[in-house]
This record gives C-alpha cells, sequence and structure tokens, in this order.
C-alpha cells in the first residue's frame, strides 16, 4: 500500500503531460466548486512554469479573484489549460452570483419555515423575493432565467475551435424525470437540462472529442438504471470519455468540504488520466487508475462510475 501511494505521489508531482481545457457547466452557482478547480488549475501551473506564472487567466470572462488577475493582460495568455464557465462570469459575475448564492438561501429558509408553520406570512415574502432574485438574473423581475438562455451561450462556446476540453464537470440538482431513462438538471440558476439537449451539444461538437472524464456533480447520476448500460442516460453522453463519473445515492452539497475534497481527488484522477493517455507505455495503466479512483474518500456516500466501458458501484448500493 505504502508503495503504491508513494507511486501516485511521485506520477502526481514530478511528470508533466498536457492536459486540456476544462468546460464547468455551471447550473447551480457552484461557486465553491469552481474555486476548487481554479486552486488546481493554479497548482498546476505552479507546478510547470514555476512560482513567477502561477496566475491562470481564464478567456472570454472575468477572473474568480479580479485583485489576483488585475495585473495581468491577454497578452499573458499561453497554452496552459483553461477553465470556461457556462453561464460564464460575463454573464453573471462573481459578485451577482454571490448575490444570488445569498438571497436563493434566504428564499429556501422561509420554504422550509411555511412548510413547519404554514398559514403566515411567508408566501407574500416568497413571492417578493422571487422577483428581486429574477431582478439580479435577468433585469427583469418578471423574467427568468431559462434553460433557452444557457443553451446558446454553451453553443458559442463549444463552437469556439480554440477550446480543446478534455475534462467536463456539470453541476445541478438531478432527477430522473419521474422514473424514466433521462437525467434532468436543475439549480439556482435554472431547471430542466436534459440528457438529451447534452447529448446533441457535447457529443457532436468537436471542441470535445478528446474528452476523457464527464464528471456529474448531483444526486442519483450514477445510479444504475442511468449509467449502467451503453448508450442510456448519462452512459450516453460523451460516451467515448474514459471515466463517467457520479453519485449512486445523494450527493454532499456544493459547500460540503466533503464534496469538494472528492472534487479535489476527482481531479488527481484526471491528471493521472492524462499522464497514460499521454504515454501509455508508462508506469500507469487503467489497473492503476481504477485503484485511485477506488481509493476516494467518501465519507458516507455511494458513488458510481462507468470506467473503461465497464459500470462499477462502490459499495454496492441499489437505490431505484
Amino acid at each position: 500500500m505504502k508503495s503504491f501511494l508513494f507511486f501516485l505521489f511521485s506520477v502526481l508531482f514530478w511528470q508533466h503531460a498536457f492536459a486540456g481545457d476544462i468546460l464547468f457547466l455551471d447550473i447551480n452557482n457552484a461557486i465553491p466548486e469552481i474555486q476548487v478547480v481554479q486552486d488546481y488549475m493554479d497548482k498546476e501551473k505552479i507546478k510547470d512554469n514555476g512560482p513567477e506564472s502561477s496566475q491562470v487567466i481564464i478567456p472570454s470572462m472575468q477572473p474568480l479573484n479580479q485583485e489576483i488577475f488585475s495585473h495581468l493582460s491577454d497578452s499573458d495568455i499561453g497554452p496552459e489549460s483553461k477553465l470556461i464557465i457556462v453561464p460564464s462570469m460575463q454573464t453573471y459575475s462573481m459578485k451577482k452570483r454571490q448575490r444570488i448564492q445569498e438571497l436563493t438561501a434566504v428564499m429556501n429558509d422561509m420554504k422550509h419555515k411555511d412548510v413547519l408553520k404554514p398559514g403566515g406570512d411567508y408566501p407574500r415574502k416568497i413571492f417578493n423575493l422571487g422577483k428581486v432574485i429574477r431582478w439580479h438574473k435577468t433585469g427583469d423581475p418578471n423574467r427568468d432565467y431559462r434553460v433557452i438562455d444557457f443553451l446558446p451561450e454553451l453553443k458559442a462556446v463549444l463552437n469556439n475551435d480554440s477550446f480543446d476540453f478534455d475534462r467536463v464537470f456539470i453541476s445541478g440538482h438531478h432527477g430522473s424525470n419521474y422514473g424514466s431513462m433521462s437525467g434532468v438538471l436543475g439549480g439556482e440558476f435554472f431547471n430542466g437540462l436534459t440528457v438529451d439537449d447534452l447529448k446533441k451539444l457535447l457529443n457532436k461538437s468537436s471542441t470535445t472529442r478528446n474528452v476523457s472524464s464527464l464528471i456529474l456533480l448531483g444526486c442519483k447520476t450514477a445510479i444504475n438504471k442511468l449509467m449502467e448500460r451503453d448508450g442510456i442516460a448519462w452512459a450516453a453522453v460523451l460516451p467515448n470519455s474514459l471515466l463517467q463519473f457520479g453519485f449512486n445515492e445523494t450527493s454532499p452539497v456544493k459547500t460540503d468540504e466533503l464534496n469538494l475534497a472528492i472534487i479535489r481527488e476527482i481531479l488527481e484522477i484526471q491528471t493521472l488520466i492524462s499522464l497514460y493517455k499521454d504515454d501509455q507505455n508508462s508506469e500507469i495503466d487503467l489497473d492503476t487508475i481504477l485503484q485511485r479512483i477506488m481509493k476516494i474518500k467518501r465519507g458516507n456516500r455511494y458513488l458510481g462510475f462507468r470506467f473503461n466501458n465497464k459500470y462499477y458501484q462502490y459499495p454496492k448500493h441499489f437505490v431505484e
């Protein structure tokens, strides 16, 4: 065991394989999850280029930390991996994202109190707060941000040949559409993004042809009926990915440290996948990667995934 862990440590910190860009579909206003991905990319860039080149520029959007990035210009952008978020930071600045998150938390608390003590003034307050949230999203208190607003931005990103994605994260609350074989995603930004929407866009884009891993940050994304069989539900989205990862029961909330720790481990596994693809004669093989996936510190969560076209649950767990 110690020799195996030492080997992985050595691989991750002393070898380098060029990794492609990361596409992060942010349905749930996943600020902490995005920051974990950004931090990991920053560390990878320090490792490759030294501390003087430690900052990452994210083209086509405002950076996550504007103080850190304010001294850099477009001329500083090199060939390093890029993090592309949809909806972008131009659509929703970090300040606006944070405000929407705060207001949504207040609304959810009101809804909870209304269930516990119905008959009060909460419905009116919830209605009025909904108008404020819609105004922050669209500038119109009577119009919400919807999937039809999201899809054109995603299409524009996927049609941009300057991107070459090898990792895709999708963060949103997940449902299986009342027992159907199609997953549906929603969250703080909007609801109603389906497996079929993503199949049509992600599977047909030249920018995603090299994707090695699809990471689904939502409940029950990796239950057997939605991921076990080829061509069904989430198994049909980017089906050539070496890894399609999700949860085989409820997932942690986006702010949960367990959730963020799992994402960090997934990012390290993605680095192993990049190294494997970069040199298939190296000491990294498919079994090495599979062992590393199985060692994810999952807490009390049930995880599931497809790896190299085979479905795994761990621990074994029947949900639906």
